[in-house]
């Protein structure tokens, strides 16, 4: 029989903001499923470089598949991704970023590479990395002519309205919920490329967890069907390889830090 844990588990998100309610759902449906109570750690931070520091303490991670796999690879965070989630409307446990610019911005990608552009975070997949695969792809040895860091894909959203930038790479889910929830923010900007599909963002469950209670929230996460919550039709098993195969591996302990 498995050991009840000393206390709550503790969770949190990393991703973008439209993340945080479908995690509040998320931890209160696998309570209810496992009998055991999993919170929100509100000191855990939102931003990567809070992750650094906090990630590898948590029961339950989700966050961008490129840190995930650099922390457990460098072997700075013992934790084992477990689930891809099924974003509702998307049909498999994918996403992509979407490249935005504003209804006068340049109108193509290729336009764009000449103009100021608005990254999230440098360790973001969606937001900077995943675009910089992207861009070699398409026009080999080419980038922007300046960038800018603003902390989250919704603070890019908004340099783009405010016309401190001329485009962005942004979150597809973000953008969605965005269209979704404050369309008048985001009416005068428009999509005009967008990337390939890559890997959802994981789920990770701390391997120091007793072996019954990570096999009841693996089942528990594994068995979320539509509807249950909200922005979500389901997670699907999966692990490190899926990720590892997708995103750059980095050679050194800690997550690359890429130079503007």
């Amino acid at each position: 029989m498995s050991t009840p844990p000393e206390g709550p588990l503790r969770a949190a998100t990393y991703l973008g903001d439209n993340t945080q309610p479908i995690m509040g759902d998320l931890v209160g449906h696998l309570s209810k499923m496992t009998g055991i109570e999993v919170v929100i750690d509100q000191t855990a931070g939102r931003t990567t470089i809070e992750a650094l520091r906090h990630a590898p303490t948590l029961d339950l991670v989700w966050m961008c598949g490129y840190p995930t796999v650099s922390l457990i690879s460098a072997g700075r965070m013992s934790h084992t991704i477990v689930g891809a989630p099924i974003f509702t409307g998307h049909g498999q446990p994918v996403y992509h970023a979407v490249i935005v610019t504003h209804a006068s911005g340049p109108p193509s990608l290729a336009a764009a590479l000449d103009t100021r552009l608005a990254v999230n975070e440098v360790e973001s997949w969606s937001g900077f990395l995943g675009l910089r695969a992207h861009v070699e792809r398409s026009f080999p040895g080419r980038w922007f002519a300046d960038q800018t860091v603003t902390g989250s894909h919704r603070a890019s959203l908004g340099a783009l309205v405010e016309r401190a930038c001329d485009v962005a790479s942004v979150d597809v889910t973000v953008w969605d919920d965005a269209w979704a929830e404050r369309p008048e923010e985001v009416a005068e900007l428009r999509v005009i490329d967008r990337t390939v599909d890559w890997p959802a963002p994981p789920f990770s469950l701390n391997s120091k967890l007793e072996t019954g209670t990570r096999r009841s929230f693996t089942e528990a996460l594994h068995a979320i069907g539509p509807a249950e919550i909200a922005s979500l039709d389901g997670v699907v098993p999966t692990g490190l390889d899926l990720y590892q195969d997708v995103m750059p591996i980095p050679s050194h302990l800690g997550l690359r830090s890429t130079e503007a």
